[in-house]
């Protein structure tokens, strides 16, 4: 089961598709995914989590996998690829089995490498549950 987190009044909360995401000001986006993901749902997210990075100006992207499904290859794929926006602050995964975040892992670490690692950004980690990644997040706008 994973940690719900009290949250400010100012939470906003999206689906796309299946998966929930919850906009939480001033620069979190949390995402919990329940089902299969494609490449649709990942172009989706990855356009919410853009709008709401450029708006404030900094954001996190929180993903509990726990519940996440099958990942298709062109999900995987563009996750890895796709260029995310200057305010892109970090990338913590959390929840779900090992194989579950073993994937979620392989596809954040090549997206880094890929572009993370050029801007600056931290390396994308994976953490037990919602509170570590919480506490992650904490230590990393410790840091700026």
């Amino acid at each position: 089961m994973t940690l719900q987190t009290p949250v400010s009044a100012d939470r906003e909360t999206l689906t796309v598709g299946t998966h929930q995401l919850a906009l939480e000001p001033p620069d979190i986006v949390l995402v919990r995914f329940t089902g299969d993901l494609s490449d649709a749902d990942v172009a989706r997210i990855l356009d919410v989590f853009e709008r709401f990075a450029t708006s404030t100006g900094r954001a996190y992207l929180l993903l509990d996998v726990a519940g996440v499904g099958r990942v298709t290859p062109e999900a995987r794929r563009l996750a890895a690829m796709r260029q995310l926006p200057p305010a892109y602050a970090g990338l913590v995964v959390f929840g779900g089995t090992f194989q579950q975040q073993l994937v979620a892992k392989l596809a954040t670490t090549a997206g880094w490498f890929l572009r993370g690692r050029a801007l600056g950004k931290p390396m994308p980690v994976c953490v037990k549950d919602e509170r570590a990644a919480r506490a992650w997040l904490v230590e990393q706008r410790g840091a700026f």
